[in-house]
Formats: C-alpha cells, sequence, structure tokens
C-alpha cells in the first residue's frame, strides 16, 4: 500500500511539474520577439480590483480591460458605451458577420452560433473623436433648447455632465473592427500603438420587426480580459487609492503588450498623483 502511495505522490508531483511547464513555455513563446501590439492605457481603460486599498495590503493586482463600442445610431449622443454591458456595435452588421464565418439563412437559430474572431481596440483614435462630437452636439441642442422649465434644465445639466465624463473619464478604447485573420487586421490598422488586435467570441444577434428581420453582434470579453500587475511592478501602486482616482486627482498609467497568443502582459507601471484623470 505504501508503495502505490508513493507511486501516486510522484505521479501527481510529476503532472504539477508538467502542468507548470507547459504553461511556462507557453508564456515565455508569448511574450517572446516584439509585441504584437503596446498600448499605453490608464485608469479610464484599467479598472482596479473592487477592495484595492480598502484594507491597507496589496497583495496581487488585477486589472479589468475597460473597452467600448459605438451603438447602432450613430446619431445617438448617448452611442458610447461599456461593451460589457450589452448592444453590439454598429459595424457588427450581417455582412460583418458573414465575413467572420456566420450561416445566416436560418435568422431564428443565428444567434445559437458562436467563434472566437480577432477583434481590433483602437486607443483615442477616431472612434473616440465620434464619441466625444455626439457628447458636444448633445450639449449643443440642449443649450439651444434653453432651460425655461426644469425638464430642459436637468437635460441641460445632464448633457454637460456627460460631456465632461467623455472627455476626462470614459474609457477611450474601442472595438473598431474584427476578422478571422489577424495579419490582415493588422495591415489594415499597422500602428501597434494605438490598435491592439485580440481574441474575443462573437454572438450573432436577430431582431424581427414589422416581419424585417435585422441581424446584429454582441462581442464578448477578450480572452483574456484580466491583466495581472506584475509583483515586481506593484510597488508603483502604493499610495494610489480609489477615491483618489475617481475624484480626478490621482491618475495611472500602465503600459500593456498582446504578444504572439494576442495575450497581454503589463510592462510598466507609472502613478501620476495630484493630476486630473485622463
Amino acid at each position: 500500500m505504501r508503495r502505490v502511495q508513493k507511486i501516486l505522490l510522484a505521479g501527481g508531483v510529476a503532472l504539477i511539474v508538467a502542468v507548470n511547464a507547459f504553461v511556462l513555455a507557453g508564456v515565455a513563446w508569448n511574450r517572446s520577439g516584439a509585441p504584437a501590439s503596446a498600448l499605453t492605457l490608464t485608469q479610464r481603460e484599467l479598472s482596479l480590483p473592487y477592495a484595492f486599498g480598502l484594507d491597507g495590503e496589496r497583495g496581487s493586482i488585477d486589472v479589468a480591460l475597460l473597452w467600448r463600442a459605438s451603438m447602432r445610431d450613430d446619431n445617438d449622443a448617448d452611442s458610447g458605451f461599456d461593451m460589457r454591458y450589452g448592444s453590439g456595435p454598429a459595424w457588427l452588421d450581417a455582412d460583418k458577420l458573414r465575413e467572420l464565418g456566420f450561416d445566416l439563412k436560418d435568422g431564428r437559430d443565428a444567434y445559437r452560433a458562436s467563434r472566437e474572431v480577432y477583434v481590433v481596440l483602437e486607443l483615442a483614435g477616431e472612434a473616440w473623436q465620434r464619441a466625444l462630437a455626439r457628447a458636444q452636439a448633445r450639449l449643443d441642442r440642449a443649450l439651444a433648447r434653453g432651460s425655461t422649465d426644469k425638464q430642459d434644465a436637468d437635460a441641460l445639466t445632464s448633457a454637460q455632465e456627460a460631456l465632461k465624463y467623455e472627455q476626462d473619464k470614459a474609457s477611450r478604447l474601442f472595438a473598431v473592427d474584427a476578422g478571422l485573420d489577424a495579419a490582415a487586421l493588422r495591415q489594415r490598422y499597422p500602428d501597434r500603438r494605438t490598435h491592439a488586435i485580440v481574441a474575443a467570441t462573437v454572438t450573432p444577434s436577430v431582431t424581427v420587426i414589422d416581419q424585417k428581420t435585422t441581424f446584429g453582434g454582441h462581442i464578448g470579453e477578450p480572452s483574456v480580459a484580466r491583466i495581472s500587475v506584475p509583483h515586481a511592478l506593484r510597488g508603483a501602486m502604493e499610495g494610489v487609492d480609489r477615491t483618489a482616482l475617481d475624484s480626478g486627482r490621482a491618475a495611472f498609467e500602465m503600459d500593456v503588450a498582446w504578444g504572439r497568443r494576442f495575450e497581454p502582459w503589463i510592462t510598466a507601471v507609472r502613478p501620476r498623483r495630484g493630476a486630473v484623470a485622463g
């Protein structure tokens, strides 16, 4: 019996060692060579853990990637939004879904399918500029109406706050395209400092109104949506607290790289205290 236990124990240890070696080899291969993408993100695009700083102990720190897209009505002043909360982007229409390999012949069943594709995330580019323009247009309309009653006054205040939020706090990282060929997407978006290519799941959606069928799609979180801050870099976050970040009295930057397997890692952390967030 003891011999069997020893064999089982040795086998278990060997399996753990083999799995760890496999994982480390994958990490090393992902990070070998020049990064496929390398973006400098801030607290606008990276969310700290909910309990960060509450207990006085930093421990491990994982940041969540915050990204957005434009709703289908591109004229809507509120159409920039966080992709984690719902509807698909305007550009993810029937033609794009077919390009991604979806069979839309049977509209009733199309929503059941899903597949992993490559998604382009654009930092502080044209998509964000359009979001700023929409927020400004909303404020301009509210100013034109004036504030003769409470409803108009509330609308004006809301538009002012929305523009301020878009300018100073909202994520500037937008999903702008998707495809099956990462190399082709990189040719279309060659700047590796402003456009990251990530792996994410797309699921079609079907809407039928007045017997008219419209196809759209939802993008799930990237295959790696949370990124661990290396232990050697965690000291840079000392003194940064959530209250200061939320109020804009503190900020941070993190250099994030994506490798051969389109998996991200953090290469540098730079806190900025006493600054306006952004």
